[in-house]
């Protein structure tokens, strides 16, 4: 039986819970899915209870399994990512800077779904013409090497100065510009697009202007290393919901096994904050993919398709510790009951 709605006393809840929803339902489909996940239809029938002692050292044993877990966690090694980012626009034009010849490339590279805010860079570059110097082409025979290129962030606005942001020199065994301080700033903006201007001051720049409007595509990507970064407690504040426009976040729901009355078996945690993604997905607002924000932009446009849904992205591991049928305690590791990130999918 369900604590009576009117018995509020029983069940402890945020006092702020989702508006819209009956937070009797929602304790019921907690109790139903932990219920689920042990393998029982019902809770045991516990015909004897544990002594003060056994009591003592089941949950000294409880708080050794979540050390143990986050010590395992803390261990695990860092895994990196490498993104392969190709222009999608390119514009060469030559130029006269005093008695030599310039060579201008502009290059628009977007972000993928992938490659989020939250990201540590670890390496970033710019790699020019890689299958023309390994094997060495003849159509390079002539060139001089070292050669400078000046690198410039450009806007999508006209009439903005090109910035100048590095000056780099490129060989024959190094023809990489390193990007990393540009792709840093650029991960942790919002800017969907970044653009850049290459500039090149050699006798390269006629093999340039004709070489790369034929294959510059693929003669220039950014090869970009990245780690996931560590999310502090902080930033899991920002997730949660507060009050505003609605848009996709984290709400909580305090669930205590002794007010659904399940303290005669659930021997630990005594209660844990239950944590579900509700709000609004608008377009380009915490997008799982790519196919997210098309989905997005297409259900402003018309509302024929359904908008995103905004779900849990990352889970935090619980331990339970419980009675079973059988009389003993028994543990239970819960990998994907406590969300600590939404976003729209």
């Amino acid at each position: 039986m369900l604590p009576s709605p009117h018995n509020s006393h029983l069940v402890r809840v945020d006092p702020r819970p989702h508006r819209g929803h009956d937070i009797q339902l929602q304790l019921e489909a907690v109790k139903q899915g932990i219920l689920m996940r042990l393998g029982l239809e019902r809770p045991p029938t516990i015909l004897g209870t544990m002594n003060q002692e056994e009591i003592q050292r089941a949950q000294l044993h409880y708080q050794e399994l979540l050390a143990q877990l986050q010590a395992n966690q803390t261990k695990l090694p860092a895994s990196t990512t490498i993104h392969l980012l190709r222009p999608e626009f390119r514009h060469v034009n030559e130029s006269t800077s005093g008695s030599l010849q310039a060579t201008n490339v502009h290059l628009e590279f977007s972000r993928t779904a992938a490659f989020h805010q939250n990201l540590n860079v670890l390496r970033a570059e710019l790699t020019l013409f890689k299958e023309w110097l390994n094997p060495p082409s003849n159509s390079l025979s002539n060139i001089t090497w070292p050669a400078r290129v000046n690198l410039y962030r450009l806007s999508k606005r006209e009439k903005v100065t090109p910035e100048l942001l590095t000056s780099q020199v490129i060989s024959r065994t190094s023809p990489s510009l390193s990007l990393k301080g540009v792709v840093e700033q650029w991960v942790a903006s919002s800017e969907p697009k970044l653009y850049l201007g290459l500039e090149f001051r050699s006798n390269m720049a006629a093999w340039l202007a004709t070489t790369m409007t034929k294959e510059g595509t693929e003669m220039l990507m950014i090869e970009t290393e990245t780690r996931k970064a560590v999310r502090k407690a902080r930033q899991l504040d920002e997730e949660e919901c507060r009050k505003g426009d609605g848009k996709c976040c984290l709400r909580s729901l305090k669930v205590s096994f002794e007010a659904i009355g399940w303290s005669d078996w659930v021997v630990a945690p005594r209660s844990y904050s239950m944590k579900f993604c509700e709000g609004s997905c608008p377009h380009n607002y915490k997008p799982a993919s790519m196919h997210a924000q098309i989905k997005a932009r297409l259900h402003s446009l018309s509302g024929e398709t359904p908008a995103p849904c905004c779900v849990p992205a990352a889970y935090e591991p619980m331990v339970l510790m419980h009675y079973g049928n059988d009389g003993n305690v028994a543990t239970q590791l819960f990998d994907d009951m406590i969300v600590t990130r939404c976003h729209c999918a």
